[in-house]
């Protein structure tokens, strides 16, 4: 008997019925940031090893152990992409990118994979949206970035969410601090995990990032704030957020999971998730283009789980699936004529371009079958084309709604339709 194929293990198929939230979710990203002036920037999955154990950091989880690394045909050590940034700072330092423009923007969607314990929220092939703003240095920068975060999933309906930030320091004040630490943590080493013991000698940042319950109340300990007290870009950024009503909590334990954050880092949680309830996260990164290779860069930026921010909506009302099909028309021959099926074909065609979702049956010519598969499409608006019509060069329209049916010209329709909508 022949053995039933399935997807691996953390690696799921998005079907029709549930793609429509992501491409929904999508949508409003290319929509938001390209009208905040960012430019859509997209890099391979398969990256060489070495990009990521050089800029996520080999103390990081993510390096040490849930990377899906391997050697190829050609015994080149290569990886699928765990995380964005760095395959980003690769491309535009490959590509000479910041000697064309003094600094850039970009963002962008994608899978990423991390050979993590699959559970809510946490899949080995995830997907994320996020961008980079690079080269451009001050605490204005990194303002906007926390700013236009906040702003794109409140733009999303995403409610009651958390912000929490924190700061690390500059690069310099980040060596000072270290060795502090690395002196506090060397005292009360027999306390902690072995990760952690690991961690003191490697990158120490990395304790505070522990999972492990048994390590938190020394690490709460640690005297982090007389060690790297909060510095006076940060305090601007707090006043001025303040001052926008976003609200926020200060963190002192949030340092991120990767090696080559510095400043400010922040994250956002939200409900549905359960423990893991982080939605998106970034911060500043000074020194990771000087560190694989390129010339020095202030840059920030940040990510956002798309599986997670999907959940959270849906925890909310259970209505991403109806918003998704808020843009949705059906369209109805009742003819099985030529003109009228390329009639269909062409509005179709013609909706679609201007960002509606289209729905048809081309083969179905009874009106009352229509209705039901438009009603299960969940489409709001029926767009119904027979003979008459045809004659008449317009269209009937019924609200799926509110049950009201108009007759359009096919010159009006598009008009009709988005003033019905909004």
């Amino acid at each position: 008997m022949t053995k039933k194929l399935e997807a691996l293990r953390g690696m799921e198929d998005i079907l029709p019925g549930e793609v429509e939230k992501w491409q929904w979710i999508e949508e409003r990203a290319r929509i938001f940031f390209e009208a905040r002036g960012f430019k859509e920037i997209r890099t391979p999955i398969l990256e060489y090893t070495e990009l990521f154990t050089r800029s996520v950091g080999e103390t990081s989880d993510i390096v040490s152990k849930e990377m899906f690394s391997f050697q190829d045909r050609g015994d080149r050590h290569v990886t699928l992409r765990p995380e964005m940034t760095a395959s980003v700072a690769r491309a535009v330092i490959e590509h000479g990118l910041l000697t064309q423009a003094k600094s850039l923007r970009v963002y962008y969607l994608g899978p990423m994979f991390r050979a993590e314990r699959p559970q809510a929220g946490r899949k080995r092939q995830f997907h994320q949206i996020g961008i980079e703003i690079i080269n451009e240095t001050g605490w204005e920068a990194d303002l906007e970035c926390v700013t236009l975060l906040y702003d794109f999933l409140t733009y999303t309906g995403l409610q009651n969410l958390k912000l929490k930030i924190n700061d690390l320091g500059s690069v310099d004040q980040q060596k000072e601090s270290a060795q502090s630490l690395r002196s506090y943590f060397e005292g009360v080493k027999g306390k902690l995990c072995k990760d952690c013991q690991w961690r003191i000698e490697k990158n120490v940042l990395r304790v505070f990032d522990c999972k492990a319950e048994s390590c938190h109340g020394v690490i709460d300990q640690a005297p982090w704030d007389q060690i790297a007290p909060l510095g006076e870009d940060f305090k601007m950024i707090t006043q001025k957020l303040s001052e926008r009503a976003i609200p926020f909590e200060i963190k002192r334990r949030l340092v991120r999971g990767l090696d080559y954050y510095n400043g400010l880092v922040f994250e956002v949680t939200a409900k549905g998730l359960g423990a893991q309830d982080s939605v998106a996260g970034g911060g500043r990164y000074d020194r990771l283009y000087s560190e694989l290779g390129g010339s020095s860069s202030f840059c920030t930026g940040f990510s956002i789980g798309q599986e997670r921010l999907i959940a959270s909506l849906e925890s909310q009302d259970g209505l991403l699936a109806q918003k998704a099909a808020k843009r949705k028309v059906y369209l109805a021959p009742l003819e099985d004529q030529s003109a009228v099926i390329t009639q269909i074909e062409a509005t179709a065609l013609s909706l679609r371009e201007h960002g509606l979702r289209i729905e048809t049956q081309k083969r179905e010519f009874s009106l009352s079958k229509h209705l039901k598969k438009a009603n299960a499409a969940g489409a709001r608006f029926i767009l119904i084309l027979g003979a008459d019509e045809l004659k008449n060069g317009s269209w009937t329209v019924k609200d799926m709604d509110t049950k009201e049916q108009h007759i359009v010209s096919k010159e009006e329709l598009f008009s009709f339709l988005m003033k019905q909508m909004h």
